[in-house]
């Protein structure tokens, strides 16, 4: 568990992949808390006849949270869609080159909504805002969820790069044997 896909069993990836473990958790426990909040809502209304203003809310913001929360563990588990029709046609260096490529992009743009992120979260902060449902959420809280997620995504794209630039080192290193066993 300690080591990444590559067997490294540097401390800094193991601690970006026990924190992607720990966001995916708690992305799952928030589909659940939105699952619950629904059914209840579901079943109060339908059964005691009684208006709810709260479940709704809640699950969005669950859901939410499991949006942003689950991002790093589904990347480190290598779980976002991946369409191999046209790049299974492509060399194993040039699928290491367009992994890195889209990583390294992938990286920025985690970079950039963590960095949007935590301004709008500082300003609902400073600002007190609050949801405009009677509810009246603070919004500080469901905000939390786009720069923490965004930042541990971006964290575990380091760690991604780093798996990119092994295998890339290990084709070129592959490509530079056979070319001297010929």
């Amino acid at each position: 568990m300690g080591q990444d896909q590559t067997g490294n069993t540097n401390p800094v990836y193991r601690i970006i992949n026990t924190l992607s473990n720990i966001a995916g958790y708690l992305s799952a426990l928030a589909i659940v808390i939105a699952t619950l909040a629904i059914t209840e809502g579901v079943l109060v209304r339908y059964i005691f006849r009684t208006p709810t203003i709260w479940q709704v809310e809640l699950a969005v913001y669950m859901l939410m949270c499991a949006t942003f929360l689950g991002s790093p563990w589904v990347l480190k588990e290598k779980g976002h869609i991946n369409i191999q029709l046209i790049t299974s046609r492509f060399s194993k260096r040039t699928n290491a080159v367009l992994n890195l490529s889209t990583s390294l992009i992938a990286f920025g743009f985690c970079v950039l909504v963590a960095w949007k992120g935590w301004i709008m979260w500082y300003e609902a902060y400073e600002g007190g805002w609050v949801s405009e449902s009677l509810w009246s959420v603070p919004l500080v809280y469901p905000y939390l969820t786009i720069p923490v997620g965004m930042s541990l995504t971006a964290l575990q794209f380091l760690v991604t790069i780093h798996e990119c630039v092994q295998d890339l080192r290990d084709v070129n290193g592959k490509m530079v044997e056979s070319v001297a066993e010929e």
